[in-house]
């Protein structure tokens, strides 16, 4: 009998020990995002606005509260350039929704459920080579004499060469869409996923066409994660300087452009100001995103 009690309390003591430690793991499990955030989103985003308004030495800066930068920022052709790239950006936002978002849903739709996440996963592939390769090597592709040209000659589509596909702001729009077109193809069909399969079945059931399907069913349940991919895309069309570096002409600057052109120049006040102004943007963005479609759906499952 003694030991069938011990046995008992020596369980019970484990029971708690395992409560315990599954308490203190959720802790962690809660505080850990929580410190991650504060130091490296909150912290750099914090001192990015305190280091736009110190004031520029010759090598440096010096502590201050100046809105010189942000004056220089909105008084020069800095900010036509900004506002120009934000209109590429849109335009590249529409083309990569156009030519991403069907393809999400195709693969909810008519690719079987254990083949979807490994086609996905082409679409992750690129990214994991580096941004200057994938953007230089698409010089040869479009160049006056690139395969583009080559192909469209040799079919008979075109007499003389398309010289306004590279060193343009058009060439600056493609290089955007085949960056970052696997945004919108990987958020959208994260929201796609959670739109239960029936749904499709229910609207066949009804002969709803494809137009008022798109318009009435898909386009309302998969908004918060459109609005995502397009924020992620706009925001790295105006702050990836490699792009318009690479593939734009003398007038294609964007934001990213700008800030390094300022780091170059060593005036890094006026380089954190442009940060600062980028990070505002996506925050406004993200915040109107929220309020209209509520973004954390995209992580929620259905049934």
């Amino acid at each position: 009998m003694g030991l069938t009690e011990a046995g008992v309390g020596i369980k019970q003591t484990d029971a708690r020990k395992t409560s315990f430690d599954l308490r203190r793991l959720g802790r962690f499990a809660f505080y850990a995002p929580v410190v991650f955030m504060v130091l490296f989103f909150a912290l750099p985003m914090a001192l990015t606005f305190v280091f736009s308004l110190f004031e520029r030495t010759m090598f440096w800066m010096e502590p201050a509260v100046t809105l010189f930068s942000y004056e220089n920022f909105f008084t020069s052709a800095r900010l036509e350039n900004f506002l120009s790239s934000m209109g590429y950006s849109t335009i590249a936002v529409a083309i990569c929704f156009v030519l991403g978002f069907p393809i999400s849903v195709f693969l909810r739709k008519s690719v079987p459920q254990v083949a979807q996440h490994r086609v996905i996963l082409l679409f992750i592939l690129p990214f994991m080579v580096s941004e200057i390769i994938r953007v230089f090597a698409l010089r040869p592709v479009l160049q006056r004499n690139g395969l583009v040209n080559s192909t469209l000659m040799e079919l008979g589509l075109i007499d003389e060469p398309i010289t306004a596909l590279i060193y343009t702001h058009a060439g600056v729009i493609i290089g955007e869409v085949m960056s970052f077109l696997p945004f919108i193809v990987f958020s959208g069909f994260l929201a796609m996923e959670a739109v239960p399969k029936y749904i499709f079945e229910v609207c066949d059931d009804l002969g709803a066409g494809v137009f008022r399907r798109f318009v009435d069913v898909i386009l309302p349940l998969a908004a918060p994660g459109i609005f995502a991919g397009c924020v992620f895309i706009f925001v790295n069309g105006i702050g990836v300087a490699l792009i318009p570096n690479i593939l734009g002409g003398p007038g294609a600057v964007n934001a990213g452009l700008i800030a390094t052109q300022a780091i170059a120049a060593l005036d890094f006040p006026l380089a954190m100001a442009v940060s600062a102004i980028m990070m505002t943007t996506l925050m406004a963005l993200l915040y109107i995103g929220h309020r209209l479609f509520n973004l954390s759906r995209i992580l929620e499952p259905h049934g």
